[in-house]
């Protein structure tokens, strides 16, 4: 959500509490305590639980520069997701598809059947989080790092003025953030991330017509059969078809047992 009129939202008062953060933030660019500086900047302006800053390369696995989760969560939100689910995610296929830089929230980019694709059910829900509000930055043309703040179940979610107060700092949330992380491209992790961009675009090729795959990357990303028929421009009762053909060529019948396959193959 970019704000084109930031006082739609209400101006942000630069008083000395606010004026000491900026000062306290540049001043641990560069060191350890960054993290903690950049995070209490941003709770001046908006209440979160937590926050996970990644690096998300065109052709590398995502790295993860900062989170502060507890070890279960951390396995699902931060190991797990790199095998393969970031794949999937809303705010990693806005950076992809261009959508920012600026402020957004996750809900608001995901396609209108997320709450009912499997993405959502085995993997977002696992990470009990009832919203989520992410800093799309753009390190250069090939590099992206997204800073995701989160509220755990039956919190309220993100307003529209909270992001809009966001949008308002963002551009110095981001210098920050690249002045900090000065990232040197790894030629390695680009070839691995080039092999699991491929694996995503090649799963069933071996089985499937490319209508099928195409149909098949739709229902794994949350869209619904109206949703990935508009996107690809074709009626709703040829989607079903291709996706029953499909499921029968894969050997499966739910988009459960879809997602689990998928995830299998990412990390195969």
């Amino acid at each position: 959500m970019v704000v084109d009129d930031p006082n739609a939202l209400g101006v942000i008062d630069l008083d000395a509490g606010r004026a000491d953060a900026i000062a306290g933030l540049l001043q641990a660019v560069g060191q350890d305590r960054f993290p903690a500086a950049f995070r209490h900047f941003i709770g001046l302006f908006a209440t979160f639980d937590s926050m996970i800053i990644t690096r998300y390369p065109i052709n590398a696995p995502p790295l993860s520069l900062y989170q502060d989760l507890d070890d279960i969560q951390a396995a699902i939100s931060v190991r797990f997701y790199a095998t393969g689910p970031y794949l999937l995610d809303p705010l990693y296929l806005a950076c992809k598809s261009g959508k920012g830089p600026g402020v957004f929230r996750t809900l608001d980019l995901a396609p209108e059947a997320f709450f009912r694709s499997e993405y959502y059910r085995t993997f977002y829900r696992n990470i009990r989080i009832s919203d989520e509000a992410g800093l799309l930055i753009e390190a250069s043309a090939d590099e992206w790092i997204i800073v995701s703040l989160a509220r755990v179940a039956r919190q309220a979610r993100f307003s529209a003025r909270e992001i809009g107060r966001l949008q308002l700092i963002f551009p110095i949330l981001s210098a920050a953030i690249l002045r900090h992380w000065h990232i040197e491209k790894d030629e390695g992790d680009f070839e691995e991330m080039g092999q699991l961009e491929d694996r995503l675009e090649t799963f069933g090729a071996d089985l499937l017509s490319p209508r099928e795959g195409e149909i098949i990357r739709l229902v794994l990303q949350g869209h619904s059969t109206p949703s990935a028929a508009a996107y690809l421009g074709i009626s709703e009762g040829t989607v079903k078809v291709h996706r029953h053909h499909a499921y029968a060529k894969l050997g499966i019948s739910s988009q459960a047992e879809l997602f689990s396959m998928a995830t299998r193959y990412f990390i195969t």
